[in-house]
């Protein structure tokens, strides 16, 4: 270290052979080209006033763009920022309308980079405003320093951010940044009231927590994050920070899209570090640190820890490079609306060329792009959590539509569940031994479940309903099944769709019960006449079918509900009948299950099944099918061979157990009534001042939305191609989660009145599917090719 570095250890210190050695070993590798630093200082020494911050005037008079590339090109070699967000360096007797100026015109020659400015309490609203629009600055940078008492540390965050400051932001897209305070950062409760209310007050505006969420002591992150969870416009930067907790809680719940570099230069030229010490942080230059003393210790500049703490984060978190980008180079941008520096993956050709290897294009038909919007709907997600969806070009979208085909009951990556999946991962998920969760999740399942004796589980609702179907078989000794509904796509129900002996094409049995048009082909053909349809609410129609089979029944397979509501007397009909032939009622709850009531629809009725089958939402996303039932038809198991490797991992069982204890503590069925009753209710509001004849026939917990027009599927592919353009997954359908909150449904509204004003005109100008610009939307099984 220099002779001037040990008598002030603020004035910036060499660059050594150590320093770069540091960069050589363990950062070069990790970090990416194209770097945008999303917090970073330019001054005036004139403009700071008394007393200067010592480390700000160890350096030039004037620090422009040009010094900070300099600088930072010394210890980032070949990864110097190419872009940044900057800001001025803050005093309490700072001359703010000439920092102001001096960063603005820094900015005038970098259109790779963009400004804050300085706002204090004690400025003009409108002049404010009308500076914003004059010198294109992006947002504020907001300080403590400037509230109105002796310890601004302790000063709440209204002392330094006036309310009209959120107002300008939410109306024109602007940035706030702002370094909290209050002793405790963001396990403050103050700080986490103040921060939620304002983001959901104020939609518009785009907050960036700087210093991630001032976690210089972690612990304060890690404790206040869940409190921020679900937001849509909050964001984090790294600035500063030293060590990786902090990181690491940001990178769980909002993931790398949400969290920006940020070298905060000048603060990086110290040659020091802020250390976690208890429940605060200390900067080892507050103690004058004698290094000279250690053996092994040797300080490198805070920029350079940083970059080693964030490093460890995304190695806790399992991030790859491309997660690691988000990070250096493209979520920063992306806020800020600048261009990229590289293209991105184009969601459409990425789809078009996996249909020539994935035949159908998807594993699943109900997420088919063509089901939607062809040639529009972004097939493939990148991250997903809570009802926000971000797909691989990096768009965002808030998801109103299928909610993960029901399977995402909680939203999207619970964090509970999460915890559960990765504790089973880490202790490992595969073994010659069984999972003990099994066992619990069993005897969670016979709690909710009284009337229920025996669980059996797989990793999938279909093969859960064969499993189900082969117990009563093997139960009754028959073969013959009578259905209503959709159960998936096995051989047992496709069969329904058989060419009977003597018929020259095949039969379309199972229209009306979901999806029209599903081919039986690959079905062997001698299973023609095993699977007997009926409708729901048709009693009439099950007799017909046990009066000439009755005595060929293995069973009756139903589900409880979908969307219609069972009139008085079908479901315990149902029963009495399965009781009179003596065969199993199998109620398949994959799809209703859980969302009208804890434990299934049949339990809200209650009419209790033989077997009843959940799947979906039951390890909210992870794989899990179970199969419960009384001793006396679940023991046929035993009989048959029903076996699978797969049925033993230990992931699925873990996610089930987290996700019943969770639907167990909150009223899960209740939130998604409420918040489907608001988009139906929407939707109708919206349709009758638009003049546009829609349906809504489904129930709050699985909505339905349709046109009563001859160009139905033009009309819902439209308002899908509009709506993807506000940023939205929408469709004919809304399947609620627990992640969704009143404030989603009113945004969504919003942006759908404009979108239903379109529709009208369309309609009246008989131009629908004119305007979508791509094919029309398929409403059933349709080949690709």
């Amino acid at each position: 270290m220099s002779t001037d570095a040990e008598v002030n250890p603020y004035v910036w210190a060499p660059v050594e052979d150590y320093d770069l050695d540091l960069w050589d070993r363990h950062l070069r590798n990790f970090v990416p080209p194209d770097v945008f630093d999303a917090h970073a200082h330019l001054w005036r020494v004139t403009d700071l006033g008394v007393p200067t911050p010592a480390l700000a005037a160890a350096g030039p008079e004037v620090v422009t763009r040009a010094v900070y590339d300099e600088r930072l090109s010394m210890w980032m070699p070949d990864r110097c920022p190419t872009g940044g967000l900057f800001f001025p360096f803050p005093t309490r007797a700072l001359d703010v309308d000439g920092a102001n100026r001096h960063l603005a015109d820094e900015m005038k020659n970098d259109p790779n980079s963009r400004g804050l400015m300085i706002l204090t309490p004690q400025q003009n609203a409108a002049d404010v405003e009308q500076q914003i629009k004059d010198d294109h600055f992006v947002g504020f940078k907001v300080y403590h320093l400037f509230a109105e008492r002796e310890d601004n540390l302790f000063a709440p965050t209204e002392e330094f951010i006036p309310e009209w400051a959120w107002e300008l932001a939410d109306q024109h897209g602007l940035v706030i940044m702002l370094h909290m305070v209050l002793p405790r950062a963001l396990a403050e409760t103050q700080n986490q009231i103040y921060i939620r209310q304002h983001c959901e007050r104020y939609p518009g505006a785009k907050l960036v927590l700087a210093h991630a969420a001032r976690g210089f002591c972690g612990k304060h992150t890690v404790e206040g994050i869940a409190a921020l969870r679900g937001l849509d416009n909050v964001f984090f930067d790294t600035s500063a920070v030293c060590e990786p907790e902090a990181f690491e809680a940001i990178l769980k719940v909002f993931g790398p899209t949400r969290l920006l570099y940020g070298a905060d230069f000048c603060v990086t030229e110290m040659k020091s570090r802020c250390v976690d010490l208890a429940d605060g942080f200390l900067w080892l230059d507050e103690i004058r640190a004698d290094f000279s003393k250690s053996r092994f210790a040797r300080p490198t500049f805070l920029g350079i820890e940083s970059l080693l703490a964030l490093k460890q984060a995304c190695r806790n978190q399992h991030l790859n490079d491309g997660d690691v980008e988000e990070i250096f180079c493209l979520a920063a941008r992306r806020l800020l609306e600048l261009p990229l520096p590289r293209v991105m993956p184009d969601v459409q050709e990425a789809y078009r060329s996996a249909t020539e290897i994935i035949p159908g294009g998807t594993q699943l038909l109900s997420k088919r792009p063509e089901m939607f919007a062809p040639e529009k709907w972004p097939a493939y997600y990148r991250e997903a959590r809570g009802c926000e969806v971000i797909d691989i070009e990096g768009r965002r979208f808030i998801d109103m539509s299928m909610g993960g085909i029901l399977a995402c009951i909680l939203g999207y990556s619970d964090p509970d569940v999460n915890a559960a999946v990765m504790r089973r991962v880490s202790l490992g998920s595969m073994s010659t031994l069984q999972t003990y969760d099994e066992v619990e999740l069993a005897k969670l399942l016979l709690k909710i479940h009284p009337w229920a004796d025996n669980a059996r589980f797989t990793r999938a609702g279909g093969e859960s309903m064969a499993v189900a179907v082969r117990i009563a078989r093997a139960s009754t000794g028959k073969d013959k099944i009578a259905l209503c509904g959709y159960h998936g796509w096995h051989d047992w129900y496709l069969a329904a769709n058989l060419t009977a002996a003597g018929d020259d094409e095949n039969s379309d049995a199972l229209v009306g019960h979901l999806l029209p048009g599903l081919e039986p082909r690959g079905v062997p053909s001698n299973l023609a006449g095993n699977t007997l349809t009926f409708h729901y609410n048709n009693l009439d129609e099950l007799d017909a079918l046990i009066r000439q089979h009755g005595n060929e029944l293995a069973a009756i397979v139903m589900e409880p509900t979908r969307q219609t509501q069972p009139q008085p007397g079908f479901l315990e009909g149902v029963r009495e009948r399965c009781d009179n032939l003596g065969v199993p009622l199998i109620f398949d709850e994959i799809s209703i299950g859980w969302r009208l009531g804890l434990g299934g629809a049949h339990l809200k009725y209650g009419v209790n099944p033989d077997i009843a089958v959940f799947a979906k939402a039951l390890g909210n996303g992870f794989p899990i099918g179970a199969i419960i039932g009384n001793r006396q038809t679940m023991q046929a198991a035993q009989s048959s061979f029903i076996s699978s490797t797969f049925w033993t991992e230990g992931v699925g069982p873990a996610a089930a157990v987290a996700c019943l204890r969770k639907m167990m503590d909150h009223d899960v069925p209740s939130h998604l009534r409420k918040i489907g009753s608001l988009v139906i209710e929407g939707w109708q509001q919206l349709g009758q001042k638009h003049g546009l004849p829609i349906k809504t026939p489904g129930r709050p917990e699985l909505a339905l939305l349709a046109f009563d027009h001859p160009e139905a599927a033009a009309l819902t592919t439209l308002m899908t191609v509009r709506m993807l353009d506000r940023g939205y997954l929408t469709a004919a359908a809304f399947n609620a989660t627990f992640a969704h909150e009143p404030r989603h449904v009113t945004a969504y509204l919003s942006a759908l009145d404009e979108v239903f004003s379109e529709l009208k005109e369309a309609i009246d100008s008989r131009d629908v599917a004119g305007r979508i610009g791509s094919p029309v939307k398929h409403t059933g099984f349709k080949r690709l090719t």
